[in-house]
């Protein structure tokens, strides 16, 4: 029977409540930066645009009262006014050339200074000690601080610290209710997020903090997570990279992807030309398991609700496929399948 480890995220608490550090507080603060500059724009803009109507309107009435006035006392003739409305309407349409290029330029400045805000953020904390593979994963009292700045004690995101291993190969199965914390725990340990934690999160033995995460998730990591907007390109185009590395050819040479990439029930070759926004779920979700695993020479995946949305018929030969990666591979899954939950090495959040 798989072992499992048990705890429990605060019921007071989420992760929306954590502390501004990190990628968050950045991003925040960039965030504070562009409204202000949208709403000094937006206020620039529109006393400009009152101005110029305001201008328009005092300028006829005056003219058109004076004029009015003169015609009548015989000073100018109708046919004269008339001929100075029409160089008096050119001038006004110069002065609304002159302030569409304030108003235009004022654009362009806040623009500008959006982009000057947006390249300026700073870049996510990462270590520089390279790593061929991961081997094992080792965590340690781990937990999430929500108020790692406040002099008080911190509160925790989960009450009970955690302490679990993953060893390169192995299927292991995180499940719990939704919204207990387990995407925010992968995302965390794979540094993806970079909250202030407590204990330590050890890969080979490394702590992830001096570890070149970057070049570790780009090489030795694949990722699926549910929360990644489809693009709008075809399915060709979306998989180039796995035409590239050979990794397409390999299915025809691999029985445990032949039966759910090339079945009766689903055939990857019938969805080649369709756009990726346009699948229907069960597709879409097989497109995206394919394209994290087709990173062939990664060590590791981490895959969220690998089985969802998946066709009933081919459920049990995706579960297959991710056992039979599981022998040469570490798979860390999320999920609510109760058939993978039993066949994997559980962590149970409760």
């Amino acid at each position: 029977m798989a072992k499992k480890f048990r705890y429990s995220k605060s019921n007071s608490l989420t992760y929306r409540d954590l502390n501004l550090t990190g990628r968050r507080k950045r991003l925040r603060t960039v965030e504070d930066g562009l409204l202000k500059t949208f709403v000094k724009s937006f206020w620039v803009r529109y006393w400009m645009s009152t101005s110029q109507i305001v201008m328009q309107l005092v300028f006829q009435a005056v003219f058109f009262i004076v004029g009015g006035l003169a015609v009548l006392r015989g000073n100018i003739t109708i046919g004269f006014f008339s001929i100075v409305l029409q160089y008096f309407g050119q001038l006004l349409n110069s002065v609304d050339q002159i302030f569409g290029i304030a108003i235009g330029t004022e654009k362009y400045h806040a623009s500008l200074t959006r982009m000057k805000r947006i390249f300026d953020i700073a870049a996510d904390k990462n270590g520089d000690k390279p790593i061929s593979s991961v081997r094992a994963i080792d965590i340690n009292n781990f937990n999430i601080k929500m108020f790692p700045e406040s002099k008080k004690d911190s509160k925790m995101f989960y009450s009970q610290d955690l302490s679990c291993s993953f060893e390169n190969p192995g299927l292991y199965v995180i499940s719990g209710d939704n919204g207990i914390g387990k995407s925010t725990f992968v995302r965390t340990i794979t540094r993806i997020y970079q909250p202030k934690l407590r204990g330590s999160v050890l890969i080979n033995g490394l702590d992830v903090n001096k570890i070149d995460m970057d070049a570790l998730r780009q090489k030795e990591m694949g990722f699926l997570f549910q929360d990644v907007p489809s693009p709008h390109i075809t399915v060709r185009e979306y998989l180039s990279d796995l035409e590239r590395n050979g990794f397409l050819n390999d299915l025809k040479e691999s029985r445990p992807f032949l039966n759910v990439y090339f079945s009766d029930v689903f055939n990857l070759a019938d969805i080649y030309e369709k756009k990726v926004d346009v699948l229907s779920s069960g597709e879409l979700q097989l497109v995206r398991l394919l394209a994290a695993l087709g990173k062939k020479d990664a060590s590791m995946y981490i895959l969220d609700e690998p089985t969802a949305n998946i066709y009933p018929q081919i459920r049990s030969a995706v579960i297959c496929l991710l056992q039979e990666l599981g022998k040469s591979k570490l798979i860390i899954t999320i999920s609510h399948d109760e058939h993978l939950i039993g066949l994997g090495k559980s962590i149970v959040m409760e």
